[in-house]
């Protein structure tokens, strides 16, 4: 058999290009300019240079890059190449760096990695050396947020603080992206203390991302400070009653709405509904909520009816509504079997409901739209019909009364192939435990396996679930990098962390972290 030698000067412009667009741009810039002429004009052409990251998306170390790569990019590559580039991604530690070695006048997208409080102090005042980009050229803006500290109340004043300076700095904003990658455990957030002294800047913004603390910032945000604002992506910890003077006004500019909120709310009614009847005008609504205390299920015919007859332009709609009911009775559970064809709306959404009902009159109803695009999937419960959720990467398992065998967990796995991050809460014994009379065929192919789980936080009395995900002949976790648990259960399961069975699943562990019961 002959063998073809092939050299990369051999191929043409647009399959060299192909090739590069599957590589990571840092590594292309880093391995190419310089090598050769040819190549200098291809990564130096404004369609491929106008974008450029500079941040490492395969490091375990949050993004950092190494020092030889930063040096080689500062010290050679963008003083080349930063008039062309229009989009820039860096992290908090290198961009004075980054932006001292050229002019960047195209620059109008800027994403800014770990802004901690020294940072915003520094830069983000009329006396930064880069106030003149920041204030004339950035048109959007994303920003993520840290605080050494890890304290609630210190984020919540870090990320007002930042939040204010942003707005009195940056006045061409259109577009800001505001803190709304953290976890949502640990997620910064912004509180307004006075919300007369909110004062918002740049009534340029038409498209804002951000989290808050109450549903009373949501408000303010949607006042008249704001009015250019078509598409609003807000994230809110808690919904209490407002603290506001209610304001009916019709929302006529805003045309996509999305509210997320992890907390259990009972205020549904008096500030969901009410919010989203100001909305006629709304064209695409996401609902992510845990809604409590309320007489009925915030089902399909709820919706229906009390929200969506108010928004005769909306063309996308996209929910996740857990609604839990402490006392459930006979006459409700008899119209459950209807609800699931009155859901149309003239749109013909697709949905999906389970109910859960448990021995002491308690109920919880879950209800979301299919194909289902949200990122996680939580409250999930042993009624959970099953599917394909190729873009959840984040979901909690709950049940306290009925177990979660090891069937279910192996659906789990077949349902969401790409999970990252899973929580497991259950106090109940399993019942049917896997056998090791199992033959060897049948031992491999029902092995739960999560090959992309990074992230596994274990709540739960007994010990069965613990052994259940770190014993590798019932599952497997190739990439587990924190785990959550209790600390004698851990002991227990891994034999003082010298049992073989459950090595493989403990090898890449780099953070234990020890919790209390729930």
């Amino acid at each position: 058999m002959s063998r073809v030698n092939i050299n990369i000067m051999d191929l043409p412009d647009e399959m060299i290009l192909a090739i590069w667009n599957k590589l990571s741009k840092i590594d292309v810039l880093y391995s190419f300019v310089g090598v050769h002429q040819r190549f200098n004009r291809l990564v130096f052409d404004k369609a491929y240079i106008q974008s450029i990251e500079l941040i490492n998306l395969n490091s375990k170390h949050k993004h950092l890059l190494t020092a030889p790569i930063l040096d080689r990019f500062c010290s050679y590559i963008l003083p080349q190449a930063h008039q062309f580039v229009e989009s820039l991604t860096l992290e908090s530690i290198s961009m004075e760096r980054v932006l001292s070695v050229g002019t960047y006048h195209h620059l109008r997208k800027l994403t800014i990695i770990k802004i901690d409080q020294e940072f915003a102090l520094r830069h983000f005042t009329d006396e930064s050396p880069f106030t003149e980009i920041f204030k004339e050229q950035i048109t959007h803006l994303k920003v993520s947020i840290i605080d050494p500290e890890r304290s609630l109340s210190s984020l919540i004043d870090l990320t007002t603080n930042v939040f204010a300076r942003i707005f009195s700095l940056f006045k061409n904003l259109t577009e800001l992206d505001f803190g709304s990658t953290g976890r949502r455990r640990y997620c910064p957030r912004l509180k307004i203390f006075d919300p007369s002294s909110m004062i918002c800047f740049s009534s340029n913004i038409v498209h804002l991302r951000i989290s808050v603390d109450t549903m009373d910032e949501c408000l303010c945000l949607l006042d008249d400070r704001l009015n250019y604002l078509r598409r609003f992506v807000v994230r809110v910890c808690k919904i209490y009653p407002s603290k506001l003077i209610t304001d009916n006004r019709i929302l006529t500019n805003l045309k996509s709405f999305s509210l997320s909120s992890y907390n259990e709310t009972n205020e549904y009614d008096s500030q969901v509904v009410v919010l989203l009847r100001r909305m006629i005008f709304l064209e695409e609504l996401t609902l992510h909520l845990n809604v409590c205390d309320r007489l009925t299920f915030t089902d399909a015919t709820q919706l229906n009816n009390e929200v969506l007859i108010h928004m005769p332009r909306l063309q996308t709609l996209t929910f996740n509504i857990v609604t839990f009911i402490k006392a459930f009775n006979g006459t409700s559970r008899t119209t459950i079997n209807n609800i699931q064809h009155t859901f149309y709306n003239g749109k013909n959404h697709q949905l999906v409901y389970y109910v859960d009902f448990s021995s002491r009159g308690k109920a919880q109803y879950h209800i979301y739209s299919i194909p289902y695009v949200l990122n996680d999937l939580l409250n999930i419960s042993r009624n959970f019909p099953g599917g394909l959720f190729s873009c959840v990467h984040d979901i909690s398992l709950m049940n306290i009364e009925f177990p979660f065998e090891h069937d279910f967990f192996l659906k789990i796995s077949r349902c969401f192939p790409l999970l990252t991050h899973l929580f497991v809460l259950n106090i109940v014994p399993q019942q049917h435990k896997r056998t090791s009379q199992l033959n060897a065929t049948d031992q491999i192919s029902s092995i739960v396996e999560f090959p992309h789980l990074t992230n596994f936080r274990i709540s739960s009395r007994c010990i069965d679930y613990m052994e259940q995900f770190l014993i590798d002949t019932n599952t497997r976790l190739p990439h587990l990098v924190e785990l959550n648990s209790l600390h004698e259960h851990l002991v227990i399961v891994t034999e003082n962390f010298t049992r073989d069975a459950t090595r493989r699943n403990c090898v890449n562990v780099e953070h234990l972290i020890f919790n209390k019961l729930l």
